[in-house]
């Protein structure tokens, strides 16, 4: 089973994730191959000189993109690899895993025996880690075998036209306020959506996640996604299978973000392709040490020592512990369990 990690310019935590996989994960004739969308280069060569086992594609974006990221400053026009995430599915083994830098294993993982029970069982999605949050893993039944669990999913609708209505865009004579206070479109319905559709952190029957893409326009579109899920979940008559691994065995960062998209969302004045290039440059040096905190996040005062000694200012710590707790409270609104 391969194994396909979402890369945009933080090495500290790819080799985190890297690192994680070597330790955890019994991989078979499986590729690694990372799907970068802009790192600088000479973060990509240290990246493979540790790693030299991986293999590193590019996107169509790269690049224009690494002009910027080299600098840390945010590209002018920020473009979604979706090509480069479809097409290298296209090509990966029949399930694989997808992932993002920012994530790591921590548990023994055979993935010969996951493909397994997976291929036996038709399932198009398991996830591997939901951050503690059962509301994401809504089903009427949970069926649990050696290495994953079945879930029978616990939508409120499975036909397409229907969760178009809904969920997703039609919103003519404020139907989606109508909706919301007849509690038919809640946030739990809505998110338990997402025990059949998500954007990395799962094993993919690959057809399936190629069609989730459907007429996806080069963009991240969420609502999109989940409906062609909902499609293919009604065209195949149920018979396709979602699960989970038996306990998570991923985790995932809350240090950092890949860009500056959901800034306005948090508090702290901080510009995340800055505050990548620090650290990025930090990594490089051995100046930042990214793996003794694992199984855990990267230790924050490893990064408050690093910005604090900042002749610039480039951040100030006391900001960037400030967005932290923001991007945390975002999550743990969410019903997400954080350590």
């Amino acid at each position: 089973m391969d194994i396909l990690i979402k890369s945009y310019n933080r090495p500290y935590y790819l080799d985190r994730c890297l690192f994680s996989i070597n330790k955890h994960v019994i991989i078979g004739n499986g590729k690694i191959i990372v799907l970068d969308d802009g790192t600088p280069q000479i973060y990509l060569d240290r990246i493979t000189e540790k790693y030299p086992n991986i293999i590193i594609k590019k996107s169509e974006f790269y690049e224009k993109k690494v002009q910027f990221t080299t600098k840390g400053k945010r590209p002018e026009k920020y473009s979604i690899p979706v090509n480069l995430w479809v097409d290298s599915a296209k090509r990966a083994s029949e399930n694989f895993i997808l992932i993002e830098d920012d994530t790591w294993f921590i548990d023994i993982v055979n993935l010969g025996e996951v493909d397994a029970e997976i291929t036996q069982n038709n399932v198009a999605l398991t996830k591997l880690y939901w951050i503690g949050n059962s509301i994401i893993n809504q089903n009427k039944k949970e069926t649990s075998l050696k290495n994953i669990v079945l879930l029978k999913p616990k939508l409120l609708t499975t036909i397409p036209a229907l969760y178009y209505f809904i969920f997703y865009k039609f919103d003519r004579f404020k139907i989606r306020k109508i909706l919301r206070f007849f509690k038919i479109n809640t946030n739990e319905k809505q998110l338990a959506y997402r025990t059949i559709y998500a954007v990395a952190g799962m094993i993919f029957n690959k057809n399936y996640f190629v069609k989730l893409w459907d007429n996806h326009q080069n963009n991240v579109d969420e609502g999109l996604q989940i409906y062609n899920a909902v499609k293919v979940f009604k065209e195949q008559k149920h018979t396709i299978k979602f699960a989970r691994y038996h306990h998570e065995i991923l985790r995932t960062g809350f240090m950092s973000a890949a860009t500056n998209q959901h800034k306005e969302s948090y508090v702290g004045n901080v510009d995340m392709f800055a505050f990548n290039k620090l650290m990025n440059e930090s990594w490089l040096h051995n100046q930042l040490d990214v793996i003794s905190s694992l199984p855990n996040d990267i230790n924050a005062e490893e990064i408050i020592r690093i910005l604090d000694s900042d002749k610039q200012k480039t951040i100030l710590s006391k900001d960037w512990l400030s967005w932290v707790g923001s991007f945390k409270s975002y999550y743990l609104e969410m019903g997400c369990k954080i350590d």
